[in-house]
């Protein structure tokens, strides 16, 4: 199952990503991650969430919907769970935000999700903003959210440190109660 490339941490399988508006391309790489993680006996399956639903700029959310739909009824039909994560879109190589950091209010309100520590702190000015709109943006969401990522950054280069100066002890206790977490590298 080389074919697609996923990456597993603590039993919790990344799906495969593209970085691009939403195609059939990725409804053939979910079904692949999906079955992947099913024939791995992955814990679960994070998968970004499609650009329409981060970013004003993509105005056609009808694949997106579509595709939405398409994970409820493999996860279903795998048994597995599914999560959405926060995934602005980055510029390749530099990994910096190509149209600033995710829109909250586009993110559909009834779907389970991960949320990324690492990208919700991406564009903040400073360590307390970037404290700041993790809590805000947790707050928001947190009966959706089901799983976590956590790792830091320098707030503009998407890094996967680990945890040190902005996610602290009690910001980690906040976000991982009641909720299955990595340390993401």
């Amino acid at each position: 199952m080389q074919l697609i490339k996923t990456k597993t941490e603590e039993g919790h399988l990344h799906a495969w990503c593209l970085y691009e508006r939403t195609s059939w391309k990725h409804f053939l790489v979910l079904l692949l991650s999906i079955i992947k993680s099913r024939l791995t006996s992955a814990k679960s399956v994070t998968t970004h969430l499609p650009l329409e639903f981060q970013h004003r700029v993509y105005k056609n959310i009808g694949h997106a919907w579509r595709l939405i739909v398409f994970g409820r009824f493999l996860a279903a039909l795998f048994q597995i769970k599914l999560y959405w994560e926060n995934a602005p879109l980055l510029r390749y190589g530099t990994w910096d935000l190509k149209h600033g950091p995710v829109d909250w209010s586009l993110v559909p309100a009834n779907i389970s999700l991960c949320f990324d520590t690492g990208h919700e702190m991406l564009g903040a000015s400073n360590a307390a903003e970037a404290q700041e709109r993790i809590l805000n943006a947790f707050r928001l969401r947190q009966s959706q959210i089901k799983h976590i990522h956590l790792h830091e950054n320098d707030l503009v280069h998407d890094l996967h440190n680990p945890p040190e100066k902005i996610l602290t002890p009690q910001i980690i206790t906040e976000l991982t109660k009641d909720r299955t977490y990595i340390f993401e590298k």
